[in-house]
């Protein structure tokens, strides 16, 4: 989680910075656009070879490949640079990011006991909320204080803490390399040609459908909080947050009392209550009772639905089934705004939100589909 955490606090800052310093270095509204969409896109395309690079060349060792890459790119952006290798780090920030996320998230599912797996991720996801709220305001502030090089130097020393707060989790990747070793089948050799774990794609495809419904929130409301008269909507990231950070504690007591598909569907019917809410919120309570909800349901979807997807597959591929799990999302939030927007232009922003809430609901008759027909592979989840 820490070190998780460090490197989390330079992508957040980076966010932030990046447009403006685009921006400043002259580049087109078309050119800044492309410094994010070739950073998620690149993550996206890169998380299959990352699922595969994890599984036969081992955690540690692509963990600190993806580390390495978003350092240097990180570093880099102190220079003097051309638009065109401006956009190439931007990149290849994306390329390390996948492959770091990918053997961090692996690792994590290898050391955390399967009964208490999805009470683990959601612990080990809590530094998202805390880093969200603070890193950008730190590298604005900075910016706007001391200029770009202080605040990409701040952003590139988080980097290079993230190297240090790693190096305590060499000896577990090396334990689960030499264990893995020992139990891998051929299959898991057979080459390039198997990027996706077959038996991760059916949940994975409940999570695409979740997360394209809940891409509505952070590219629309804003706007559509404006257009209804209701002022300025950061008291819904608020209640979000803090029902976030409520819901991942509350995993364990959850799993303790329910399979993992029940608290999934728990999960998505709060998401569902918070689409419904914020299409007739006429008031900021209603509207931070949809922050509630929507925090809370996107807490114990994440990490139940990461959990499903590894317990799917066996032992042995175990990065792939991550990777097919975070690919899934990848397409959703990168698909989701640019459909969604379609539908604002073709109907309304208020429908945004209703076609929202149909596409939430219906990962919760998927995973009910799945779970009634026995097409999850694993008794139990």
């Amino acid at each position: 989680m820490l070190s998780n955490a460090s490197l989390r606090v330079a992508t957040m800052m980076l966010v932030a910075l990046v447009p403006l310093y685009a921006f400043d270095l002259g580049l087109s509204p078309v050119q800044v656009g492309l410094t994010s969409t070739l950073y998620f896109a690149t993550a996206a395309l890169c998380r299959p070879l990352a699922g595969w690079l994890v599984d036969t060349k081992g955690r540690w060792m692509i963990m600190l490949l993806g580390v390495s890459l978003f350092t240097l790119a990180t570093g880099l952006y102190l220079l003097s640079l051309p638009v065109w290798l401006f956009l190439a780090l931007r990149a290849l920030q994306g390329a390390g990011f996948s492959l770091n996320g990918t053997a961090v998230g692996t690792l994590a599912t290898d050391i955390i006991p399967e009964k208490k797996l999805a009470e683990g991720l959601g612990i080990l996801s809590l530094e998202q909320t805390v880093v969200t709220i603070f890193a950008p305001g730190l590298a604005l502030t900075l910016r706007e204080i001391a200029g770009y090089e202080t605040a990409f130097g701040v952003a590139l020393a988080f980097c290079l803490m993230n190297f240090l707060l790693r190096i305590p989790l060499a000896k577990p990747a090396k334990e689960v390399e030499s264990r893995r070793r020992a139990e891998m089948s051929s299959a898991t050799h057979r080459g390039l040609l198997q990027l996706v774990e077959k038996d991760a794609w059916r949940p994975a495809t409940v999570m695409l459908c979740f997360m394209f419904g809940t891409t509505c929130v952070n590219t629309f409301l804003a706007a559509y909080g404006e257009q209804q008269g209701l002022g300025n909507v950061g008291l819904f990231f608020v209640a979000s947050g803090i029902a976030l950070a409520v819901s991942r504690l509350l995993m364990g007591w959850l799993r303790r009392r329910m399979s993992l598909t029940m608290i999934v569907c728990f999960g998505v019917l709060f998401s569902t209550a918070s689409m419904a809410l914020i299409y007739f919120a006429a008031s900021m309570p209603m509207l931070i009772i949809s922050g509630a909800c929507f925090g809370f349901g996107a807490g114990v979807v994440s990490p139940a639905m990461n959990s499903i997807s590894v317990l799917s597959a066996k032992p042995e591929a175990r990065g792939k089934a991550s990777a097919t799990y975070f690919f899934a999302l990848d397409v959703s939030t990168a698909s989701g705004a640019w459909i969604l927007g379609l539908v604002a232009s073709a109907a309304s922003m208020r429908d945004v939100f209703a076609v929202s809430g149909v596409m939430v609901l219906s990962s919760l008759l998927l995973i009910l589909w799945l779970h009634r027909t026995q097409r999850l592979p694993r008794k139990g989840l």
